[in-house]
């Protein structure tokens, strides 16, 4: 699994949640969990911008 860190994320359902957050994704790279980022994490590569799933 891959952590990357986002400023905000936009949901299937259309609701953006604003961050900073954490995306987790799978092998296939999509999204199994995300959560608010509270302060730093190890192994979490920060990309900026909108995660869109």
């Amino acid at each position: 699994m891959k952590r990357y860190g986002y400023h905000r994320l936009r949901l299937s359902s259309g609701e953006v949640v604003e961050g900073p957050l954490v995306v987790v994704l799978d092998a296939s790279l999509r999204l199994t969990e995300w959560h608010r980022l509270v302060g730093e994490e190890a192994m979490v590569e920060w990309v900026g911008g909108t995660f869109c799933e």
